[in-house]
């Protein structure tokens, strides 16, 4: 009798385990980059999202460095692993529109994007590709970035824009903002089309592209600095603030703040993370246009559970942005 009690107690606290698991939500996060301080500040948005939101987990996973084909099998591994709806930063919209983000659909994951959204291409192909977006509007920081460099260069100049990849459907939606604000053009021909003398301003190459590699992105921007006198280049615009990541840039603009200060060479970047802050009270650089990670990933989680709870959501959630500069660095992200 005795183990017969003690039998039905042990499948009793079994069953209750498990149907305590089974409550568990688990959404996951995935950058295109885990090491970035952009996505890292989306991870404690999400993980703030899931212990306010109690018995929701919240799963971070990405690659080391920017690689679609790791992002799509990342992806995969947490498709097998049953997870309850997941967030992600695309990469390569066509690549996971037809590997992972197809196998996730079958099964009825809900899927939503933050940060960077699938390009217009696939998703007119596939408007169920999500069923959100959360991020910035990056046709409009693109602009914002083209606009603090009109403040600081009325006349124009020759620039050089710096971007990830080529093929990054958000980042090109800024290239063309840059562009467009620069020119006075919305038209959406600028995607491609390098500036040549509209309103004075001209591009002096291609853009620079880095992908995702911090190194790669600071070694142009020292071969830049380097050249910017005697090839007469006024301004780089980074769409990113992937050389501001790494505390080497200190070492690599110091020996131009004084020409930063008199805008011989103007330097505006993406993002507004602590440390760029910084390079800005130091007069390292002249304007940084922020977007908010962290919001991002507690808006995500928050979308992902609106979905498993059949609950409706905006197809379309945009995050303010910030715009900082050496005079208001101390204040510019605190709203």
């Amino acid at each position: 009798m005795r183990n017969l009690f003690y039998t039905t107690v042990f499948v009793l606290l079994v069953n209750t385990s498990h149907l305590a698991t089974a409550e568990t939500l688990r959404f996951a996060l995935i950058p295109k980059e885990e090491n970035n301080p952009f996505f890292l500040a989306s991870r404690d948005g999400c993980i703030s999202a899931a212990k306010e939101l109690k018995n929701v987990q919240c799963i971070f996973r990405g690659p080391s460095s920017i690689d679609v084909r790791r992002q799509d099998q990342i992806l995969s591994e947490l498709i097998e692993e049953g997870v309850d709806g997941i967030a992600i930063a695309v990469s390569q919209s066509d690549f996971l529109a037809s590997n992972s983000i197809h196998k996730a659909l079958k099964l009825g994951i809900p899927i939503i994007t933050y940060d960077a959204d699938f390009s217009k291409e696939s998703l007119t192909k596939n408007p169920n590709l999500r069923a959100s977006y959360i991020g910035t509007n990056d046709y409009e920081l693109g602009k914002a970035l083209g606009e603090q460099l009109k403040a600081e260069l009325p006349e124009g100049g020759n620039i050089i824009i710096q971007s990830g990849r080529p093929d990054s459907p958000n980042l090109n939606l800024r290239v063309m903002g840059v562009r467009a604000a620069l020119s006075g053009k919305d038209d959406a021909s600028l995607i491609d089309k390098l500036l040549n003398g509209e309103n004075g301003w001209k591009e002096f190459s291609k853009p620079l592209y880095n992908f995702g590699q911090f190194e790669r992105a600071q070694t142009d921007l020292k071969n830049v600095l380097a050249a910017h006198k005697r090839k007469n280049i006024a301004a780089i615009v980074a769409v990113g603030g992937w050389t501001q990541f790494l505390s080497s840039y200190r070492d690599i603009v110091e020996p131009y703040q004084q020409a930063i200060a008199n805008k011989e060479i103007v330097l505006i970047t993406a993002d507004t993370a602590d440390e760029q802050l910084v390079y800005l009270k130091d007069k390292l650089a002249n304007g940084n246009v922020g977007q908010n990670p962290y919001k991002m990933g507690r808006q995500a989680i928050m979308t992902l559970h609106r979905l498993s709870q059949k609950q409706p959501v905006a197809e379309v959630v945009y995050i303010p942005m910030t715009y900082c500069t050496p005079q208001n660095f101390a204040t510019c992200t605190k709203h």
